[in-house]
């Protein structure tokens, strides 16, 4: 099939999918440290900025920028764009300080501009607006899975080609981005590092009550000792829910009033970090590269048996929305809290309850490492192939990721989620392990295109049925499946370099 072929399809597929898609701590004693840790990387170190000789002659980098909440999370445009006018805000006096320090250092100007379409809207607009070479932005941040979908259709630059990027450096999220690129290390089309904070405020993450696990395990510190022990283990936490149900209300039913060890939303969303943090291998690939379906296997088939002995155990519970989800855990109903991400935390700070946060369990002690999933719609980066100044940007958001890690994330983590930025904080460490989890992103980025194949059709539908049978539901969508990630293979194939 030729290039302009493969792309009417793709395109087809893409307005398609778009329309099947997606789905505290103490405060600290005072924010002067979230203040001190907003210093520059050089005021930090003392050491001259390696930048310091790059002179752009004040060009205009132009972002647009995802403004969409579509959670009630909150859009996280506030941590990419800065007010004209500091607030006195720490979070928004961080991303003040960092954009101008990035315009002084190199010589540039960012302008950003808020981007309405959300993500079953922004690939015709976009498509068309990088087809017509219309080098109308620079840097777009947006939804990951239509990101993604596009991505193998030549509309982004290869940041490989960046000439100042440095992906080997912690603040960018290497795995993650090779895991949207078929494994690839030469060809990457989408940028993900600590820059683009939507995707920490969109990781999964558990929540678990501190008051209520006192209450029969004595202390939680017994969580953290199983993380940094490398033994928080899917089978520990169906040991901490068992038994845990109580009938409060004394109905004699399980209902949304009473006691529960698992509070999640629906099976579908509620799954996914679970089948992430279980570390399955969705792809193994031919000697050309070319990528397929592997993952009909031992693990994928006691996973989907443990996943219905977890959800559908009696101390658990299908709260029916987040809100009502959310508003359990708040209440002290529920001991550990499903379906939520790092931003839940902003909403959990204000508890009345002591909670901790922790990464999701991984399938056994031999998987060795913790796996983070975020949300199909968190906001990654692009660059158009339109973008005319390459160099530019490149050094721009390399600077910016960097000064995001020492001066951002700190403020972040000390007010919009009030926890002291220590290496020796428990909820701190957790955090910090969530992050490092990174990495598993080609299945949720691309399951919708691939007829649901991946993460739904395999896990969460027959889960949603109290179904265990992984293999006959694994081989009634492969083949359609397969030819749906052919055509994906073919597009990033054909790309032009």
């Amino acid at each position: 099939m030729n290039f302009k072929g493969i792309m009417t399809l793709l395109l087809a597929a893409l307005m398609t999918a778009g329309t099947l898609a997606s789905c505290g701590g103490d405060q600290a004693e005072n924010t002067d440290t979230a203040a001190v840790n907003s210093e520059t990387a050089a005021e930090t170190t003392g050491e001259p900025d390696p930048f310091a000789a790059l002179d752009f002659g004040g060009e205009k980098i132009r972002f647009y920028v995802n403004a969409n909440d579509y959670y009630g999370s909150g859009s996280s445009n506030y941590l990419i764009k800065h007010d004209e006018e500091t607030t006195g805000d720490i979070v928004n006096e961080a991303v003040y300080k960092r954009n101008t320090f990035v315009e002084e250092l190199l010589n540039v100007e960012m302008v950003f501009e808020d981007c309405d379409y959300h993500y079953a809207e922004i690939t015709e607009p976009l498509s068309n607006t990088i087809s017509a070479g219309d080098d109308a932005y620079d840097v777009v941040v947006h939804d990951l899975f239509p990101m993604a979908s596009m991505s193998v259709g030549g509309y982004f630059m290869n940041v490989r080609d960046g000439k100042y990027f440095d992906f080997t450096q912690d603040y960018w999220y290497d795995d993650y981005m090779s895991d949207l690129a078929f494994g690839s290390q030469q060809e990457n089309y989408l940028l993900a590092g600590d820059f683009f904070l939507d995707i920490i405020r969109s990781a999964h993450a558990m929540y678990v009550n501190k008051d209520l696990f006192k209450e029969r395990y004595e202390s939680a510190d017994e969580l953290y000792e199983h993380v940094n022990n490398m033994t928080w283990t899917q089978e520990v936490f169906q040991s901490y829910i068992k038994d845990f149900y109580q009938d409060v209300n004394g109905d004699g039913k399980p209902d949304d009033g009473d006691i529960y060890g698992y509070g999640y939303v629906g099976k579908w969303g509620s799954a996914f970090p679970w089948i992430s943090s279980s570390n399955i291998q969705h792809l193994s690939y031919e000697s050309d590269g070319a990528p397929y379906f592997d993952f009909n296997n031992e693990r994928s088939v006691k996973l989907l048996e443990r996943l219905n002995d977890i959800f559908y155990d009696t101390s658990a519970h299908d709260y029916v929305g987040v809100d009502t989800n959310t508003n359990a855990f708040m209440s002290g109903t529920v001991l550990f809290g499903g379906y939520q991400r790092i931003a839940s935390f902003e909403v959990f700070r204000d508890m009345e309850y002591e909670i901790g946060i922790l990464p999701y369990p991984m399938f056994d002690e031999a998987q060795g490492k913790y796996v983070t999933s975020t949300h199909d719609i968190t906001n990654i980066g692009i660059i158009p192939t339109t973008c005319s100044k390459m160099d530019t940007v490149s050094a721009v958001l390399e600077v910016l990721a960097r000064e995001t890690y020492n001066t951002v994330m700190p403020a972040y983590y000390e007010t919009a989620l009030k926890v002291k930025y220590s290496r020796d904080d428990q909820s701190s460490q957790m955090l910090d392990i969530v992050r490092a989890g990174l990495g598993k992103a080609f299945p949720l980025a691309y399951n919708n295109y691939c007829n649901n194949f991946p993460m739904s059709e395999t896990f969460a539908s027959p889960l949603g049925s109290n179904k265990k049978d992984f293999v006959s539901y694994y081989d009634k969508g492969l083949k359609a499946a397969q030819a749906k990630l052919d055509s994906l293979w073919d597009a990033f194939s054909s790309i032009e370099q």
